[in-house]
């Protein structure tokens, strides 16, 4: 990380300010995020829109990824990240919206940091021939979190802090390879009248 991407996210104090942050770095405007060696992947650049107004709107994404199929690949729609508890609030009720004007179901988990990452409940999200690769949704450790390296201790102590209190909240398509379920329910989130968003 240059020094000043790393002056940029040491400057964070708060969930708004890593959203700001995150929403800046899915657009470019950041060469790197903590635990991100460089921008985004390719097949997340569709999605930056929707990521960063969800990131400016309270719900700070970690990582994402389009539903896919192909060649032995497949992919659920998926996106995990930070909330507050109104957050998540606000998240679950625009599930249950577009629950009930599309009928598509959408998982919605969450954990609260703990003292080690567990993996026991995470979502496989990628498989190769049959074979999962890729899950979201693990408990993830305040040691993690605090990591320079894996996590966020590249960032102020403050804002540390505000993701170890912070709700992980993963949201999933439970279908593999569709791709238009998933993504109206952080849009219509990042929608919300800002009064709604407080």
């Amino acid at each position: 990380m240059n020094r000043a991407d790393r002056e940029r996210w040491a400057s964070a104090r708060t969930l708004a300010d890593l959203g700001e942050l995150t929403a800046l770095w899915l657009e470019g405007e950041i060469r790197k995020a903590p635990g991100y060696d460089g921008p985004p992947d390719p097949e997340t650049l569709p999605l930056v829109p929707v990521l960063a107004a969800a990131c400016r709107a309270g719900f700070v994404t970690s990582g994402s990824q389009p539903g896919c199929r192909g060649a032995g690949q497949e992919q659920r729609a998926a996106v995990e990240g930070f909330a507050s508890l109104p957050t998540m609030d606000r998240l679950l009720r625009c599930r249950d919206g577009v629950l009930a004007e599309r009928g598509l179901p959408i998982v919605i988990r969450a954990w609260r940091a703990s003292w080690r990452t567990s993996w026991r409940y995470a979502i496989p999200v990628s498989r190769s021939d049959g074979q999962v690769v890729t899950r979201f949704g693990a408990r993830l450790s305040r040691r993690f979190i605090r990591d320079p390296w894996t996590g966020y201790g590249a960032c102020h102590r403050d804002a540390v802090a505000a993701l170890c209190g912070a709700w992980q909240v993963t949201v999933t398509d439970p279908q593999w390879g569709r791709d238009d379920a998933l993504w109206p329910v952080p849009a219509k989130f990042a929608a919300l009248p800002q009064e709604a968003q407080s």
